[in-house]
């Protein structure tokens, strides 16, 4: 008898198929939360000055906005595609100093977003919004369908949209 050979036939049986292998960002995965986070802001802030948009971010990782193209500031979360079809993003925050929610969708061949205002975000438009923790109402999570996210291609008009129209 082999325990361990039981142990790993018992896991294979209960364990959700694996989306990400052979995934080129399967690191993503690997990656502890916060730097999950600074990824996906280094990613969209490089991503948009390769299309021209000077997007900045905030001094440091506490600071209250996470990005900000001209006077527009942006929330950024990034999350990747569980095996359920669906992205959790976590810790929203709605007393935070921003204008738009941008969530980024790592999917293991393709990057997908949502944007909304955060007016809109608070008002339920985005999502349901579900508290982190009991008993507490700060932090909140929204989860969102592959289905309910856009491709990347078609951020940069998007972003160019929202600022411009700040002028």
């Amino acid at each position: 008898m082999d325990p361990i050979g039981l142990l790993v036939e018992i896991i294979k049986e209960q364990a959700p198929e694996d989306i990400w292998q052979g995934s080129p960002i399967l690191g993503y995965r690997l990656l502890g939360n916060t730097n999950r986070g600074e990824v996906g802001e280094k990613f969209i802030i490089q991503y948009l000055k390769k299309f021209g948009i000077e997007a900045e971010n905030g001094e440091n990782r506490t600071s209250k906005t996470d990005l900000h193209i001209g006077e527009v500031k942006f929330e950024v979360k990034t999350a990747s595609l569980g095996a359920n079809g669906t992205f959790q993003y976590n810790h929203v925050r709605l007393d935070r100093d921003y204008n738009y929610l941008l969530c980024v969708g790592l999917c293991p061949q393709k990057i997908v977003y949502s944007l909304w205002r955060k007016g809109d975000v608070a008002e339920g438009n985005a999502g349901r919004l579900v508290r982190m923790a009991e008993g507490q109402s700060v932090t909140f999570k929204l989860t969102k369908k592959l289905s309910d996210m856009i491709d990347l291609d078609s951020l940069v008009p998007a972003i160019s949209k929202i600022t411009q129209a700040s002028e």
